[in-house]
Formats: structure tokens, sequence, C-alpha cells
């Protein structure tokens, strides 16, 4: 089976600055925090006090890297987007509109079910660049989508 060709891929810019920065600053600090204390302090922590603090800092990073990994992508064959950790394709029939209104902090797909789902791969917190990654989707969801159910807001 042939990989569906995409002719569209947003993913979000601010929060995966934001991701690589947070990575930085918070693993960073926790290994320099560690190397900084005193020997005598460090022989004190047990093996599982050790895990236990390197567990939360991966799970922290975790969290903010299964955002800043969304994506959405359209093609002839459909919408597929991440969130966080779920993918999910989406054929053209499925869906009514693209919505994204001035209070959406993300653009959503509408669906024929009455329903929605959030495109994490366009966020408000990447500026004019958001609208432009929208206006791009919708324009490539107007060639498969029947005239009227491209657009609101």
């Amino acid at each position: 089976m042939a990989e569906p060709v995409w002719e569209y891929t947003a993913h979000p810019h601010m929060i995966r600055r934001q991701a690589a920065i947070w990575t930085v600053v918070l693993g960073g600090s926790a290994v320099f925090g560690w190397f900084m204390l005193p020997a005598g302090i460090r022989a004190l922590f047990t093996e599982l006090q050790v895990l236990t603090l390197a567990f939360f800092v991966v799970f922290m990073l975790g969290v903010v890297w299964s955002v800043a990994l969304g994506y959405v992508k359209a093609g002839p064959s459909g919408l597929k987007f991440r969130n966080g950790l779920n993918t999910r394709e989406l054929a053209w029939s499925e869906v009514e509109s693209i919505r994204y209104l001035p209070a959406d902090h993300w653009a959503f797909v509408e669906l024929t079910d009455d329903s929605d789902r959030a495109l994490l791969g366009i966020q408000r917190s990447d500026g004019p660049k958001a609208q432009e990654q929208v206006d791009a989707l919708r324009a490539v969801a107007a060639k498969y989508l029947p005239a009227g159910r491209v657009d609101q807001g």
C-alpha cells in the first residue's frame, strides 16, 4: 500500500521552540543541580529517589513534547493529525469544515457527525503564522470538499 501524498503539512512553531528551551533548561538544571551537590549529600540519596527525580523530569518534558510534536497533514486521501499521543486520519467525507475563530486557541476540524476535533498542529500562539496555516489548509480542503463545506470562521 502506497504512502498517502500530503499537499499540506503544518506544525506548531512557538511550542516547539519552548519545548527545546525547556529540555535544555529543565534537563540541564537537574543534571547541573545534582552534580553541584557535595558528594556526601549525593551519597544520602537512594537509587529510588534519584530515579524518581529523573522520572519526573522526563515526564514533564514528555508532556511538553507530546504537544509540540503535533501536526496537521492534508491531501487527496483526507486529513491526518496528531494531538498529543493520538494520531487520527479522516477521509474528506467525514469533514464538514475547518474552524478557526478569534477566540479559538487552535484550529478545529468540524466533522459531519456534529462533533469537532482540535488540530494542535495549528496554534494561535504562532500569531499571524497560524492564520496563514489555516488559510493554506482551507485551500487544500476546498479542492476535496463540496462547496460551502470548508470555511467556518
